[in-house]
């Protein structure tokens, strides 16, 4: 049975559904699995246009793995970078990206990077992109990462 994972936004009163792509992407698949659950503040990403993301514990590290600079609406992918591998950036990073629109390219202030794409949204993805769209304009809200769906 393919493992889920539930995605609320409480605040917009949101939940959607997403199954793990464990045959693409076995390790970040469990790697993210046995961290869960996820709880923070999910930002609208600057350089990614539709994307949003949520910051996790930068010391979860997974190699590159079904990665990919070419997103679909729906998927979702982790991302990370060790500190000052970028300009300006002097911090460890460790985040999921969540794409939810047409066009959606990940990418940091040096352009393009490419994410471990290990889930897509299969439930309620229109609701889940219209909240994801109004943090644009409203800001940062809360999220909840873990089992289920």
């Amino acid at each position: 049975m393919t493992r889920r994972l539930r995605l609320a936004l409480p605040d917009a009163d949101v939940t959607a559904v997403a199954e793990l792509l464990e045959s693409q992407a076995p390790a970040t698949c469990s790697a993210i699995w046995d961290a869960l659950p996820f709880a923070g503040e999910l930002n609208h990403g600057i350089w990614s246009g539709p994307e949003t993301y949520l910051l996790i514990d930068p010391t979860i590290r997974i190699a590159p793995e079904n990665q990919t600079v070419q997103t679909q609406a729906g998927e979702i992918g982790y991302y990370t970078v060790e500190a000052g591998r970028i300009v300006d950036w002097p911090d460890d990073l460790s985040e999921l990206a969540f794409f939810y629109g047409r066009g959606a390219r990940p990418a940091m202030p040096t352009g393009p990077v490419p994410v471990n794409l290990f889930a897509r949204i299969i439930e309620n993805l229109d609701e889940f992109a219209r909240a994801c769209d109004e943090i644009r304009r409203s800001g940062i809200t809360k999220i909840r990462v873990e089992p289920g769906g």
